[in-house]
């Protein structure tokens, strides 16, 4: 899984290979494995922490990797969860008289509630409606969201519609 090799250390094998051959029975080899436990549990701590370090640093804000990592951690098998765009319309600017400027309204539209609901927010994730999100999921949902979008960008999470 590692490109590296300097992180795959056997430390069993090196109490074996540093010994000297007429020291290495199976008694001493027993007590300096049972010495070593703590630093071999250590080294596995170190070894997820590494892993999930350069999951972290290989996935960005980017669209594709957004939802590489919602679909790796809620959705693993179907990969349903999907990023959309978010609705904008163009600002109308209505001035007061002391501006002085040009007041020009151009054609107004109304919107309707579920289309305000998206309006302003640059993405929109959306869930598959089979996907049940409990509160605590929710929040873990988001910040792992935060922790991934840039820090300007506004996002709604959504269940789809079928």
């Amino acid at each position: 899984m590692s490109r590296y090799k300097i992180y795959d250390t056997d430390f069993y094998k090196q109490i074996s290979l540093l010994l000297p051959t007429f020291k290495r029975k199976s008694k001493i080899i027993n007590f300096l494995k049972s010495l070593i436990k703590p630093l071999t549990e250590l080294y596995q701590v170190f070894k997820r922490y590494r892993t999930e370090t350069l999951y972290k640093i290989n996935h960005n804000g980017q669209v594709v990797y957004l939802q590489k990592v919602l679909n790796d951690r809620f959705d693993k098998t179907q990969r349903r969860i999907f990023i959309s765009d978010g609705l904008f319309n163009n600002p109308t600017y209505v001035y007061p008289h002391e501006d002085q400027k040009d007041i020009y309204l151009n054609t107004q539209y109304i919107f309707n509630q579920t289309e305000l609901e998206f309006k302003d927010v640059d993405f929109v994730v959306v869930l598959p409606s089979d996907i049940s999100v409990s509160d605590e999921e929710d929040i873990r949902m988001r910040s792992l969201i935060n922790y991934y979008k840039l820090a300007s960008k506004t996002y709604k999470i959504t269940t789809q519609n079928e």
